[in-house]
């Protein structure tokens, strides 16, 4: 239970359904569109999956926004799919003030079935993209920030999770889930508690941009950080200070992959993670208790 999508077993076959919606993360309708797809796509692949099918659900207002909008928005999700080898075969929409969009995902699991549990005391700790899109996107909404400031983090949040997923499951990590609202460090708890294992980071190791540190200085950031800071109370020990902190906690749209791997594999993830062009960065390591450690 609580994993990132839900798997059944049919005849010796496992399949992997999940579902997930955002609100537009930028003005541009096609990379909202591709934005969201890669967002719900993530969790297929955080199990070992490949998408094979999804049906789009939408919340659009006629009224409010042009048709043109929900064409581009569409056409941003129908050219991730493609990129994916996955088929968009329909879906449904709600009249909804408040645009929404996102996808209901089926793939399959045609090896070993990747979960939160598993994590063993030594496990290194890896993570595939950057943190701190919460605080940007945040920025952006706010006019402190154009989405030219941001190209990076537009770059990595439309990238599939699909080479970082060949990585966790090619060094058959021990456990997977990918970083999305709950902050790095709500997914990393998921892991430890599932594992009942603990799990200590080392700050200058986290990928992060760094306009996203600056704006939290200033204050600028989505209230879901606080909210994950308030449930993760007692289940970290910060070595660092409240700025730092609150980035491990921000919200993140269509984050990375973060999974742990016996220590030894450190030079198989390394070199596969050259071979497939995928990021890696190494974070921290799990250790024995019920808590995080952030040094």
């Amino acid at each position: 239970m609580g994993d990132d999508a839900g798997v059944y077993l049919f005849e010796g076959k496992a399949t992997v359904h999940t579902v997930d919606v955002i609100t537009p993360v930028l003005n541009d309708p096609y990379l909202w569109g591709s934005i969201a797809s890669a967002n719900a796509l993530s969790d297929v692949y955080a199990m070992g999956g490949k998408p094979l099918l999804a049906l789009a659900i939408v919340g659009f207002n006629n009224c409010d926004l042009p048709p043109e909008v929900l064409k581009e928005t569409l056409r941003g999700a129908v050219d991730k799919l493609k990129e994916a080898e996955a088929i968009l075969i329909g879906g449904h929409t709600v009249d909804d003030k408040e645009p929404k969009f996102g996808l209901a995902v089926m793939g399959v699991c045609e090896g070993r079935i990747l979960t939160q549990k598993g994590s063993k005391v030594g496990d290194l700790i890896a993570l595939t993209k950057p943190i701190g899109t919460g605080a940007l996107i945040k920025g952006l909404k706010e006019g402190k920030l154009t989405q030219e400031d941001i190209k990076e983090a537009v770059e990595n949040m439309t990238a599939l999770n699909e080479r970082a997923s060949k990585v966790a499951l090619g060094v058959e990590a021990n456990a997977c889930t990918d970083v999305t609202g709950f902050g790095l460090l709500g997914h990393l708890w998921n892991i430890c508690s599932k594992s009942n294992v603990g799990a200590r980071i080392y700050f200058e190791k986290v990928p992060h941009y760094l306009i996203s540190l600056e704006l939290i200085k200033e204050g600028v950031y989505p209230k879901g950080a606080k909210e994950n800071l308030s449930f993760l109370k007692g289940k970290v020990k910060s070595g660092v200070g409240d700025v730092e902190l609150t980035l491990l906690a921000d919200p993140v749209t269509s984050g990375g992959l973060l999974f742990t791997f016996p220590k030894e594999k450190e030079g198989e993830v390394l070199e596969l993670s050259r071979k497939l062009d995928q990021e890696v960065w190494i974070i921290g390591e799990i250790i024995e208790g019920s808590f995080i450690e952030v040094k």
